[in-house]
């Protein structure tokens, strides 16, 4: 699933726009990152079906959820985070096969800790993990 969560954040920042993304899990400290607008990719649950066999070893259906969080300065009009969500994000990850699947909330939220707001989305991917067999 990391070879997943690697496609994913670089089909997101292969865009012609002009923000930075981060995972999730980096170690960038956020005062090192951008002050404007930036972008942040998390894997939020992956669930695995039943796997069966195909002839070369079988194959594991799977549903993988990510959140794709945009944040920017406190002082930034709420409208222009949204437009950005739904203009830039929301096309990038159809494009990759995901579905918007939930909003985390109608509204952008202010982060009064990280000075920041916020605007999240769930989206899912459906497909199959094919293992090939092993020779011996």
């Amino acid at each position: 699933m990391n070879t997943l969560f690697n496609q994913t954040f670089s089909h997101l920042k292969e865009t012609e726009t002009d923000f930075e993304l981060y995972a999730s899990f980096d170690a960038v400290p956020m005062v090192c990152k951008s002050k404007s607008l930036f972008v942040v990719l998390s894997m939020e649950k992956v669930r695995f079906s039943t796997p069966f066999p195909n002839g070369n070893g079988g194959v594991t259906p799977f549903t993988a959820d990510f959140r794709v969080s945009v944040l920017t300065p406190i002082a930034s009009p709420c409208q222009s985070l949204v437009n950005f969500f739904y203009s830039v994000i929301v096309p990038r990850m159809q494009e990759a096969g995901y579905l918007l699947c939930e909003m985390q909330s109608d509204e952008v939220k202010p982060d009064y800790k990280l000075q920041k707001l916020v605007y999240s989305g769930f989206f899912r991917a459906k497909g199959v993990q094919v293992r090939e067999e092993e020779s011996a």
